[in-house]
């Protein structure tokens, strides 16, 4: 046995008068027997509900019976391993509908299944529901779901667990033949999550790369970028336009240079030459004036806001000075609360002859005060003549700044008027060259900041690209684990002790009752992603109908309940089934007796001393070695 048994102790309900009705339970086969409305379904709900369900109320929905308000609370007698747990449910009580009292210590119902998985040993894990790439976040395989195998609720005898998806069916079987915890280990969810996201930023990266080649096919006609977008490409695109440029201004330089000693005398070339750079030299200077000048004004603006708002305190802290003066003096003539004339009775000097508390020496309080009050005017005064004299000092320096640009932009309008007749000449013969010449320059400066443009964001698919080399470093080493760990699983030896205790029960009835089965053996195929139950090479499903599936079925419960001893799974030891009277237009009564026997044989076994049927039924007349619990009040509607 890898884990403690789980069975049920006793059942009771709480009506609302007061009085309790109650079931008991013992290890081994129960049979639960009783005519048609004698209650055995609502019982073994009742008991569906203690476990963890999260609903509010075990009769919601039966209105009409009145049973919303017959009841108001359910209790059971849990045994796991050598523990014995109470555990309630108190749906007429507020704030507790959806909470599980468990020894009186109150839990939300999913966290009492948690409670349960810890208690059962069963490790916790979360599993893919479908394609574990599908982007999904991976639920938590709880008790709740694991309980839809192993209580066989009257209405759901069509699948494995009905209403349960494939998916969650899968994960239940896995974890019962302990292997859930390796296969849906913390390396396995990592793995996911790593390679989802380097398929993420891989597609990203693609459509990202796609866009900015078309875009950029659209944008520029560079040679070599027709084909392809790449750092390479780029690089031979910006050196041709380089070159390009190197050239043009070459050009346009020796252009100017052949019109200005056609255009200008030799004797004045010299001159030119002087005043151009005089020139020069005086643009630079008005640039650097400028900025200086610039800040200078910034730092003087703040300065007389600083400056403002400094006089503004002072005149209040003045104010307050001056009011302070004058309302000294002010003594208390009426009272605050009633408005009378209060007249000052003879008191000591230190206490108050309103409220004759003891107060400290009145001269010393407000010579304190008017010390703080000139604390702050002198400061204040001080601060703003600081302020007055930077504020003074940034005025000059902002005037100097003002007047030395001025000055220089005088000495460029003479240059500029001395040089304006060698232009006029130059351009006279240059005019329509050095246009032509500098229209060409002007695209290929635009073409080289496109291409400056285009390699940055070539940049960012690099660095996509960086991202995905790292997430496949960090994919490898997890790879190689889950691998190493899911080739240690061995699934099919697995699986053949599920098979084996299904074709067991199957046996056993054929033994019991010549021809009750005349199907081929139970063959069962798990994975890590899914499973097949057939029989022979068909899905169970298409090959049974009508009383072949209820076998099947109950062969289902009995190969799980066959996996309680083993060591490493985890089958909590405990089944509970409830027959329907009718199975597909077939009464079950005459064949309760032979479905049971099986069960009965496995559960007297030593090693499964402490497992546990629950199984309703009809009457189970001459059924041997079972515990009989027997209904006989009929509920009419």
């Amino acid at each position: 046995m890898s884990g403690p048994y789980l069975s049920i102790e006793r059942i009771e309900r709480r009506l609302s008068a007061g009085s309790t009705e109650e079931l008991e339970f013992a290890p081994g086969v129960n049979v639960l027997v009783g005519a048609p409305n004698t209650g055995k379904t609502k019982w073994l709900e009742t008991l569906d509900f203690l476990l963890g369900d999260p609903d509010q109320n075990p009769f919601a929905g039966a209105e009409e019976t009145g049973l919303d308000r017959k009841y108001e609370a359910a209790g059971a007698s849990l045994r796991i391993g050598a523990e014995t747990f109470w555990i309630e449910r108190r749906w007429r009580q507020a704030g507790a509908k959806t909470k599980v009292f468990v020894d009186d210590a109150e839990m939300p119902a999913p966290e009492f299944q948690n409670w349960l998985m810890h208690k059962l040993e069963i490790p916790i894990v979360n599993f893919p529901k479908g394609n574990p790439m599908s982007g999904q976040t991976w639920p938590q395989l709880s008790f709740r779901m694991l309980l839809r195998h192993i209580h066989r609720r009257q209405k759901f005898w069509g699948d494995l667990a009905d209403k349960q998806p494939e998916g969650e069916q899968h994960a239940c079987l896995l974890q019962f033949l302990g292997l859930a915890e390796t296969l849906f280990s913390e390396d396995y969810a990592r793995l996911v999550e790593l390679k989802m996201e380097s398929e993420e930023l891989k597609a990203r990266r693609d459509q990202y790369s796609q866009t900015l080649e078309d875009i950029t096919r659209d944008v520029l006609s560079e040679p070599g970028l027709t084909v392809g977008i790449s750092a390479t490409t780029l690089r031979s695109a910006e050196e041709r336009l380089h070159k390009q440029i190197e050239g043009l201004r070459e050009q346009r330089t020796a252009l100017l240079s052949n019109a200005q000693h056609r255009a200008i005398e030799s004797a004045e070339i010299p001159r030119v030459a002087q005043l151009g750079s005089q020139r020069a030299q005086l643009l630079f200077d008005i640039e650097a004036l400028e900025s200086k000048f610039n800040a200078a004004s910034e730092r003087f603006n703040d300065l007389r806001r600083y400056r403002s708002d400094l006089g503004d305190e002072l005149e209040r802290i003045t104010r307050a000075e001056d009011a302070g003066a004058v309302l000294s003096d002010l003594k208390i003539t009426h009272c605050p609360a009633c408005d009378q004339a209060v007249l000052q009775t003879d008191s000591h000097s230190d206490q108050c002859f309103l409220c004759q508390q003891h107060i400290s020496d009145g001269a010393a309080n407000e010579e304190l005060g008017a010390v703080r009050v000139r604390f702050e005017h002198d400061r204040l005064t001080a601060e703003l003549k600081e302020a007055e004299d930077i504020t003074s000092m940034l005025e000059k320096e902002t005037k100097k700044y003002a007047k030395a640009i001025a000055s220089y932009r005088e000495k460029l309008n003479k240059i500029e008027n001395e040089l304006a007749p060698a232009r006029q000449a130059v351009s006279a013969l240059a005019q329509d060259e050095i246009s032509a010449i500098d229209m060409a320059l002007g695209e290929a400066h635009e073409r080289q900041s496109h291409l400056s443009r285009v390699s940055g964001a070539l940049a960012v698919g690099e660095e996509m690209t960086d991202r995905v080399r790292t997430l496949e470093h960090q994919i490898t080493p997890i790879q190689e684990r889950f691998d190493e760990a899911r080739r240690a699983i061995d699934f099919d030896a697995c699986a053949a002790l599920l098979e084996e205790g299904m074709n067991s029960y199957l046996s056993a009835i054929e033994g019991l009752r010549p021809g009750a089965w005349l199907h081929n053996e139970v063959r069962v195929d798990i994975s890590s992603s899914n499973f097949k139950m057939r029989i022979g090479t068909r899905p169970w499903s298409a090959v049974l109908g009508g009383t072949d599936t209820l076998y099947f079925l109950m062969a289902y419960h009995y190969g799980l309940l066959s996996l309680s001893d083993k060591v490493g799974f985890h089958y909590p030891g405990l089944s509970i089934i409830d027959v329907p009277g009718e199975f597909l237009g077939e009464a079950v009564e005459d064949k309760e007796n032979f479905i049971v026997q099986p069960f009965v044989d496995l559960l007297s076994r030593n090693e499964f001393h402490g497992t546990q049927l629950i199984i309703s039924g009809a009457s189970f007349s001459g059924l041997h070695g079972v515990q009989r619990r027997h209904l006989d009040h009929v509920y009419v509607a």
